[in-house]
Formats: structure tokens, sequence, C-alpha cells
């Protein structure tokens, strides 16, 4: 049975009721208190376990599961929930006034609401849960993404970043009505106040771990609340310093990975080392990603400085057949697209590729579209399989997302841009994939979605394919997806999509035919944080450099 339009959306990474009854296994019995926790396999080494002294935490030790404390009391029997616990809770029961008591059925259940959190951060905590762990987890591929919950509640660094980042959420909604609320209206109100707050003694707190070292556990709690703090300001608009923020992460990686433990017979290091784990190495896939996508968004101009320090994976064996798990598909197909993502900002970059490259840039461009065109037939097939099962949503911005690498590497050479014309039927089958991810009714409470995968898609189609009727879909498409968007980028990118479009109409003839010399290329932003103005660039796709080497350049001003 198809799913029905506009429900994709909802069910993005949503886990299937399971079909089987858990088997129980003895590692989670017998292994220590701290990976019980973190929720991650033992070694169950004695007396205190590798995987903890590897990773820089404090192991717990263990427990003989055999054994019961004479004085333990029974276990109470505990009452069913109630329907109060139960049903979702409102949002906007967390906006009213400061005078107000918080309700008391939006409280956590006290067998889940951490007892260290104050009465104040219960609701903040809540929301997180309910909501903004959902959607990060969604977006960012990888386990620990999806157990990020969990380190919120283990790592006070991370709990004070997430708690910021909530407060902020509710005191921007609190304000949605209004018209642009600024930086000082925001933090003058109750969530504001304490947004500020828990986010000072998280940077605190980041701050002393470092003094002591990079270790596994310190930059795990320092990379989650980079990530934290970029979504703080990404919040509020203040996209210069998200763009500091996540160059900051990157350094940091880069720094991990270059520190090497002592070699034997050398004086011993006073600085810790860490050992690489798998959760570290999803982190550092998702900040690679995080900062290829931004580079190649006009918003983030400081990701080109530091993309270079990026090493490509060359993982191009890996194409799954029809039997792969969708994890183990989805894993493989990141790590390609950040290769892909790599070679288009070099590209970019450059703007104009010089002969002495261009032999390898076009042995790049053919094994890039080689592998392309393999996932694309393994893509299709995993589609049909999957067409009733969650997995499709996924595989089908996979194909959307490969189909838009397959038109730029067809077109990225041709600086008319009138090649993109010759991809109209393939644009029209990337929009019909959008129009899936479109919900049904707008959304009631403010939406928290860092989509890095599906909004450059649609960005792409509206800035490079110049029919009327397929961009003006492609353009209606975005604004349904950003509409209650809680992030200052997506508002910006749609208002400047609309302002290229407004351009290009401009040269559009009588035949609906747009000349090279009326089509524009987006390449940059300056945002007036206190303002909340941007002043969007875009350069003609026939410019000719100035005597300085710059081209001349369209401003347009935008304001939210």
């Amino acid at each position: 049975m198809p799913v029905a339009p506009g429900t994709y959306w909802d069910l993005i990474d949503r886990p299937q009721k399971p079909t089987k009854r858990r088997v129980s296994h003895a590692k989670v019995r017998t292994g220590c208190a701290t990976c019980k926790h973190r929720r991650v396999k033992c070694d169950e080494r004695k007396p205190l376990c590798g995987r903890c002294e590897k990773s820089g935490y404090e192991c717990a030790g263990y427990q003989d599961p055999n054994l019961k404390s004479s004085n333990e009391s029974p276990r109470p029997t505990r009452k069913p929930a109630g329907l109060s616990v139960l049903r979702p809770k409102s949002f906007y029961s967390l906006t009213s006034t400061s005078s107000r008591q918080w309700p008391t059925d939006f409280i956590l259940p006290v067998s889940l609401s951490p007892n260290y959190l104050d009465d104040q951060d219960i609701p903040f905590f809540e929301r997180f849960k309910s909501q903004v762990a959902t959607e990060i987890s969604t977006w960012c591929v990888g386990d620990y993404w999806r157990h990020i919950l969990s380190e919120v509640m283990h790592d006070e660094c991370i709990r004070h970043a997430a708690l910021a980042l909530t407060a902020m959420l509710l005191a921007v909604e609190r304000f949605s009505d209004s018209t642009n609320p600024s930086y000082a209206t925001l933090i003058q109100c109750k969530e504001g106040q304490m947004a500020l707050r828990h986010y000072n003694k998280a940077i605190s707190l980041c701050r002393e771990q470092l003094m002591g070292g990079i270790t596994n556990a310190t930059l795990r709690s320092n990379l989650t609340s980079t990530f934290l703090f970029s979504l703080v300001e990404m919040v509020q608009g203040n996209m210069t310093t998200v763009d500091r923020i996540m160059v900051n992460g990157t350094m940091l990686l880069q720094d991990a990975l270059s520190a090497e433990a002592p070699s034997k017979g050398s004086a011993p290091s006073r600085q810790p080392t860490q050992i690489w784990d798998d959760e570290l190495w999803h982190m550092k896939r998702s900040f690679d990603k995080l900062t290829i996508m931004y580079g190649l968004s006009p918003f983030f101009t400081r990701q080109s400085e530091v993309y270079t320090l990026i090493t490509p994976t060359d993982r191009y064996s890996e194409i799954p057949d029809d039997e792969t798990p969708i994890p183990a598909a989805r894993s493989w197909w990141s790590s390609f697209q950040n290769d892909v993502g790599l070679f288009i900002m070099s590209v970019r970059c450059g703007k104009v590729v010089s002969s002495e490259y261009m032999e390898s840039v076009l042995a790049q461009k053919s094994k890039f579209l080689r592998i392309l065109h393999e996932w694309m037939l393994t893509l299709d097939v995993l589609l049909e399989k999957n067409r009733v099962q969650p997995a499709f949503h996924h595989l089908s911005i996979m194909k959307a997302a490969a189909l838009v690498d397959i038109i730029f590497l067809s077109c990225f050479l041709d600086r008319s841009d009138l090649s993109y014309d010759e991809h109209l039927p393939t644009f029209q089958e990337i929009i019909q994939i959008c129009r899936r991810f479109v919900p049904e009714k707008p959304p009631a409470h403010m939406k928290f979605s860092l989509d890095i995968d599906l909004f450059p898609i649609v960005s792409f189609t509206v800035t490079k394919c110049r029919d009327q009727k397929t961009r003006q879909l492609a353009l209606k498409i975005f604004q349904e997806m950003t509409y209650r968007q809680v992030f200052w980028n997506n508002q910006g990118m749609l208002k400047s999509l609309q302002a290229v479009v407004d351009l290009e109409q401009k040269g559009r003839d009588k035949v609906g035919f747009i000349p090279s010399s009326s089509r524009y290329f987006f390449v940059g932003s300056d945002w007036d944080f206190e303002r909340r103005r941007m002043m969007a660039a875009f350069v003609s796709a026939t410019s000719v450099p100035t005597e300085t080497g710059e081209l001349p350049t369209v401003r347009v001003p935008i304001d939210f």
C-alpha cells in the first residue's frame, strides 16, 4: 500500500515497531556500569574495563548479577502511567508568561526525569527529548547522534548546551508572531535569560575540558557542544558566528587527528591521547558533511577556508547491492557524497578551471559520473524493494541527490550555464521526488529541521532550472518545506532564491528563454545580525573580472 503524500517528512528515520521480542544477552548483565549507561559494548576487563580507560571515562566497576544486597527492599509495583503522561505534550504550553506555572502533565515521569535538573530546566529537557533530539538524529547520520539524549543526560557540558538551545528555541517561539524580534528582545524574556545562562556555563565547561588536553571524552563532549552552539546562534540568525563556530569544530578535529602517542623510549607526554572509536568517526563524518554543505552555501564563507583539511575517503568500491542493509548503504553513500562535495567545492572555489588542472578535473568528473550511474541502478532496485518501508524516504533523498550530482558534473564546465537546459526531464524528476516531503498541513509549532540533504537539492533546482513552470514549482516546494522553520538561513535562502528568479525573469524573452547574459550565480551574502538584514550577492554568468580580479556584483537587500 503506497504511503500518502505529505507523510514522508514525519516518518523519516522513525524506527518500525519490532516484530520479534528482544533476546537477552549475557554481556548486558555483566558489563561495567559505565558502559551500560553509555549503551556500548564492554570488553569486561577486570578490575577496570579497557573501553572506559581508552575513552577517558571513569569505570564504575562491576556488579555480580546473581547477587542481591541483603537489605534490598522489594521493588514496589508501579501503576500504569496515566494518559497525561502518554499523550503528546503541547509545545505552545511552554511559551506562556513567566508568571504561569508549567503544566503538571508536561513534566516527565519520575523514572525518566534526571534528578539533577532544576525544576525550571525540566520543560527545556522535555522539549529537547520530544523534538530537538529527534530532529538532530534525523539529519545527522550515525549511531552517535541517535543516542544524543544519553550524552545530554550524562555529560554536563553537553547538557547545558542542549538546554541553552531548547530555551532559545522557546524564546524565538514566544515571539513567533512578532516582526523581526531583536537579539535584545529575545534575551530579555525568561526563556532567553535561561538560554544565555546555560550557554555561558557550557562554554566555561568546554574551556575547562580542553585545558586538560584532548581525550576521547573531551573530544566527544566538545564536538557535540560545538555543534549545539552553532544551532543556538543559527536560531538567533547570527550566521557570522555560526560560520566561526563550525570552523573551530573542524580545527579541533584536525588537532585530534594529528595528536600522536609518544613513541617507545621517548619522554612521556603530559597531554592525554585519544583512540578513535566508531562514535568519534561518526562525529567526524557529520562535521565533514556540515563543513562541505555549508561551504557550498553562500551563507558560510569561512567553510571554504577549511574544506581542504578534509581528506577524501576514496571508498568508491563500496556500492551496495539489493541485499545490503539500508544503514550500510546510507553510510557508504554519505562517505561517497562527501567526496563528491569536496570535488564540487574545489571547482567552485576556483570558478574557472585552469588548463594545468583540466586533465585531473576531467578524470575526476568521469570517475564520479561512472560511479553515480552504478549507484542509480542500485537505488532503483532498492527503492522498488522498499516501496512501503520507512527506508523508502532515505533512498528517495539519495536518488534525488545523485541526480543533482549528475547534472552538476555534466554542466559545471559550461560557464554560460546554458547546458543545464538540456536536463529539464531530470529536474522534473527531482521535483517529483521532493514533493513527497511537503507536509499536507502546516506545522502547528516551530520546526527545527537542520536539513542539509533535501533543502540544497531544491535550491539547486531553483537556481539552475530555467523552465518557468518547473522553477516556480520548486520555489513553492521550498517555501512549503521551510514554513515556520526556526533557522534564519532557511528564510534567507528562500528570499534569495526569489531574488535570483526575479533578476533572471527580467531577461526572459517572448518564447520563455533566458539568455546567458541574464543568468546569475548566487555567490555570497553579508548578514547584519542586529538589523535583521542580509545583502545577497549575485554575479552574471557572462561577467568578466575587473583589473583587480573582482567580478561585477549585483547586491540585493533582504529584510526579515
